[in-house]
């Protein structure tokens, strides 16, 4: 009779060639032993299946997928081949403390109620030099509350009950970024979340990263969880929205416009620069144009994917 693991880890890699070995040698030097780690490669071009290739540990389990699906795609293919009682979480860029999983799967023993935890991060840079660290709320009630507006659980630092995922799903494939965000939302309708008061996992800030890469339609997905699972109504998601994406430089003014502010900027003696105001005439251009998408989205007129495309349509050239 075959014994599965106590964990099973979860990894996607894409081109991730710079930074894989250190993330993948953290997880197994890590002071639980009793894991399976499942690595996705998610048609790189690099040399990420030549160092996979490189390992000879028998709880690595290497799946390759033919083309690049995407990270939401790629994780439930590893969670459908899951064995553990627990689902960890490891980016291919990023770094775990050793004795991080043994931490966690303690937490999750001792707190039965729980469905997700995660830890303090520390912000490494390029170099693997830290250069920031960030603390994240620790209690279930804390956590809730703050849900409504931030994604408050680092995705690569958790570890997930997998019967509480069996029970309410798997990552939503409908959503191409911010499905951790989605995930935390759905399983805080049923169950406890909590994050360990310690620098336990290294999330690395570099240019390829996701979050880097991929700011407006980040923000987007995030807005349109919110509204899904009633965390934001659609008047409090469409100031959001607007003023999410005008306070994070994601629009910039066309040339001319950009010039006529600049006229302004200097009449007024530098009190209304050319950004404030193209922020300003942003929301009132578009604010009803959002709202309108918002509502097709509630009512489930159109879905995550079209309303992300026509969100994006609007914020102007794609940043991504």
């Amino acid at each position: 009779m075959k014994v599965e693991p106590k964990v099973s880890v979860l990894m996607s890699v894409y081109n991730g060639e710079r930074y894989l070995r250190e993330a993948i040698d953290s997880i197994l030097n890590q002071t639980l032993k009793d894991f399976e780690f499942f690595i996705i490669n998610d048609g790189s071009t690099d040399s990420t299946k030549k160092i996979l290739d490189s390992y000879n540990d028998s709880r690595i389990r290497i799946i390759n997928n033919g083309k690049n699906v995407g990270l939401t795609k790629s994780l439930n293919k590893g969670l459908r081949l899951a064995g553990g009682e627990y689902i960890a979480r490891q980016d291919a860029d990023d770094v775990s403390a050793p004795e991080r999983l043994q931490k966690e799967i303690n937490f999750l023993e001792t707190h039965q109620d729980y469905a997700v935890v995660g830890t303090f991060v520390k912000i490494l840079n390029e170099d693997s030099e830290v250069i920031g660290l960030l603390e994240r709320l620790t209690e279930d009630t804390q956590i809730r509350e703050r849900l409504g507006t931030d994604n408050c659980i680092t995705h690569g630092s958790a570890v997930i009950r997998k019967k509480c995922l069996q029970d309410l799903g798997f990552y939503d494939e409908s959503i191409v970024r911010a499905q951790d965000y989605e995930l935390w939302l759905r399983l805080s309708e049923k169950y406890r979340l909590a994050n360990i008061p310690e620098y336990l996992y290294m999330w690395r800030k570099h240019d390829e990263n996701i979050e880097a890469k991929h700011i407006a339609e980040q923000k987007i997905s995030v807005i349109l969880a919110m509204i899904k699972h009633k965390f934001a109504s659609i008047e409090h998601a469409t100031i959001l929205f607007t003023n999410l994406i005008a306070s994070h430089n994601l629009i910039t003014p066309p040339k001319p416009l950009a010039t006529i502010f600049s006229f302004v900027k200097l009449i007024t003696f530098n009190k209304i620069g050319p950004s404030t105001l193209y922020k300003f005439i942003y929301r009132i251009l578009f604010t009803s144009r959002v709202n309108i998408i918002l509502k097709d989205f509630k009512m489930n007129n159109i879905g995550f994917e079209k309303a992300t495309s026509r969100l994006k349509e609007i914020i102007g050239k794609d940043r991504s």
